[in-house]
């Protein structure tokens, strides 16, 4: 029955009021509220910076494996640089390996036998005993590492308050695994900002595989067109953006970077606004 009839509104009252009375109580807000999404943010190249990371976390490593095991700080200096340039060319062999490779418990467990290697590698070198769990071994050295060095972006930690401020949930998006990526949180002062984490143990897949971002929006609880992903690498962006999620390159100043089919912004600091409009 239209509202306009008599037997819709209360007996005895004027035409028109009681729409009146509706418009008073809940009628429009007085500005409109962006939706909230879910946010993944990359880790070095969006957050944090690798050229401030690698340095110190060279150094720092080396401090701790000489205070731990003696020797010379200077020797263990140059057998960190040397270890980790090793383990960069591992790495790009485990990147090289065909897509399906690169996901799943096979991908979790190559990794996880590089890092023992490394440790293996090292420690060989040193002529030390190996350690009896050196997978283990090297993901505690390296949170005890990079848990005590802040490698952030100045515009990072404002940005991601900003963007909790504004009621997203955010998420951190990774390839490293958890001692690496939520120690560089927890160096940056960040980790209680963040409500989850994307990385080896949980996405379990390299970035550029469907199957992490899968997995990635299902940690979150969320349909992809209700998530923004941002990161410096276009290839990591483009399986979410095919399974619908709204994706963001960050490109800042200097960085030599090939730009894909996405925004591109050169701070953190233009994500907020981006995702007011």
């Amino acid at each position: 029955m239209p509202k306009t009839t008599p037997r819709a509104r209360p007996s005895g009252l004027p035409r028109g009021f009681t729409s009146t009375w509706r418009r008073k109580l809940f009628g429009p807000l007085p500005f409109r509220m962006a939706p909230m999404a879910a946010i993944f943010l990359d880790l070095y190249g969006v957050l944090a910076d690798g050229t401030v990371m690698d340095p110190a976390y060279n150094v720092r490593m080396a401090e701790i494996l000489h205070r731990r095991y003696g020797g010379s700080l200077d020797a263990w200096c140059s057998l960190q640089l040397e270890s980790y340039a090793w383990y960069q060319g591992e790495g790009a062999k485990l990147d090289a390996r065909p897509g399906h490779e690169r996901e799943g418990d096979a991908w979790v467990e190559a990794v996880q036998r590089m890092f023992a290697d490394q440790v293996r590698w090292m420690f060989e070198r040193a002529n030390l005993p190996m350690p009896p769990d050196p997978v283990r071994f090297a993901e505690d050295l390296e949170a005890e590492t990079v848990r005590g060095i802040d490698a952030l972006y100045p515009d990072a930690k404002p940005a991601v308050a900003a963007l909790r401020s504004a009621g997203h949930r955010l998420f951190l998006s990774t390839n490293a695994n958890r001692s690496n990526a939520e120690s560089a949180l927890i160096g940056g002062g960040v980790r209680d900002l963040f409500d989850g984490l994307v990385m080896l143990e949980t996405g379990r897949a390299k970035k550029d595989r469907a199957y992490y971002w899968r997995r990635a929006f299902e940690i979150a609880d969320a349909e992809p067109a209700d998530a923004w992903a941002a990161d410096d690498v276009a290839r990591f962006l483009a399986p979410a953006a095919e399974l619908g999620a709204r994706c963001v390159q960050l490109i800042r100043p200097g960085m030599t970077r090939e730009r894909g089919p996405y925004p591109v912004i050169e701070s953190l600091a233009a994500l907020p606004e981006m995702l007011d409009d």
